[in-house]
């Protein structure tokens, strides 16, 4: 079920509302955020053994990333994200599917909140530095990036067939 909202207003939007306390302006900043915010919005847990490397608690979930569902009909359903929708903060994954009333197969939506990711999509060179940013600000060495991308990093045939499937998506 994807919860509906009559009054959204992209202009009536501040980033000054993520800092209140207040549960109604909390809403209001997620449900009126411009997808820009809303993409780094979207993020999930880290597996425990990629935050003990990193000192990352959570990054935002893309395309290509392996993760495990934690809640749900799909619980402890493994894997690759295929698409991840802005608009209604909501992430595909390849293997949570279920056939709809014309008996065509479709992907059921997955809040992020309910993912883990349990290896990352390394293919994008500023993720890399995201990641570097995140560990330096923590004093963390860098050297552990490259155990990173030896040990939870998803391959590059894997990746590519999560495009693939992300273009017959759309």
């Amino acid at each position: 079920m994807v919860l509906k909202f009559r009054n959204i207003d992209y202009s009536n939007w501040s980033k000054t509302w993520s800092r209140s306390v207040q549960p109604r302006k909390q809403r209001k900043f997620i449900i009126n955020a411009p997808l820009h915010i809303r993409r780094k919005l979207i993020s999930s847990m880290l597996s425990k053994y990629i935050k003990n490397l990193v000192g990352i608690n959570s990054l935002p979930v893309r395309v290509g990333d392996y993760v495990r569902i934690l809640r749900g009909k799909y619980r402890n359903v493994e894997g690759f994200v295929i698409f991840v929708d802005t608009k209604r903060y909501r992430i595909f994954v390849d293997n949570a599917k279920e056939k709809n009333k014309k008996g065509k197969e479709v992907y059921y939506p997955i809040h992020p909140s309910k993912l883990l990711i349990l290896k990352l999509n390394l293919q994008d060179k500023y993720r890399l530095e995201i990641i570097k940013r995140k560990m330096i600000s923590k004093n963390i060495p860098e050297d552990r990036i490259n155990e990173l991308i030896n040990n939870y990093s998803v391959s590059k045939e894997d990746v590519e067939k999560a495009i693939e499937n992300n273009k017959k998506l759309k």
